[in-house]
């Protein structure tokens, strides 16, 4: 091999390695692309679900306050001062409606879902509840609607009463800080889209 082959192989390697590179950078791109339309569709899909919600919490006293998550973002803060200004430091309990919450996104085992969105969606969805009253009039709690209703039993199965409150994941939030979780969740699927 004379100097002038070497040179041309050299040359030869080097424009291999170089457009290598340049299908990974592409490849990487066309994926990135793929992953942030995919990530748009859920949370287009997610708030299209969301803009369905609506909260009912019913006052220990009787009172009953009717909840749109479009409440907060329309008025921040006379949403937390003045809607919430009777219930918002109690305990957010629940009804059984709360248990069909995202039944139909597997907020756990889903593991295209971004990471912020997941996190908060895990706070919001009721992975366990622990029944805290039979009776209604007893607790001030939220009832959703708009979302699939979910049966729940025990198991004995003898447990299926629509009166029972719940508290969902062993938290005890307020009112006003389970609406703020809302509010986050919806702000993080708007930087989304």
């Amino acid at each position: 091999m004379n100097k002038y082959e070497i040179f041309f192989k050299i040359i030869e390697i080097l424009l291999q390695i170089v457009l290598v590179i340049f299908a990974w950078l592409a490849l990487s791109a066309w994926k990135k692309e793929l992953r942030g339309k995919d990530n748009y569709k859920l949370a287009k899909e997610l708030l299209e679900y969301i803009k369905g919600i609506r909260f009912l919490v019913h006052g220990d006293t009787g009172s009953f306050h009717q909840v749109y998550l479009n409440d907060i973002l329309i008025n921040k803060e006379e949403f937390y001062n003045n809607q919430l200004s009777l219930i918002g430091k109690d305990v957010a309990y629940f009804d059984q409606s709360v248990f069909g919450l995202f039944s139909h996104i597997n907020v756990r085992g889903d593991i295209f879902l971004p990471k912020n969105v997941k996190s908060i969606l895990e706070e919001l969805y009721p992975g366990s509840g622990k029944q805290i009253s039979k009776n209604k009039k007893e607790q001030t709690y939220i009832q959703l609607f708009g979302i699939k209703q979910a049966e729940i039993t025990g198991i004995d199965e003898i447990n299926n009463s629509t009166e029972d409150i719940y508290l969902i994941n062993d938290a005890q939030i307020t009112i006003e800080g389970y609406f703020k979780k809302w509010e986050k969740l919806i702000i993080e699927l708007q930087k989304i889209i």
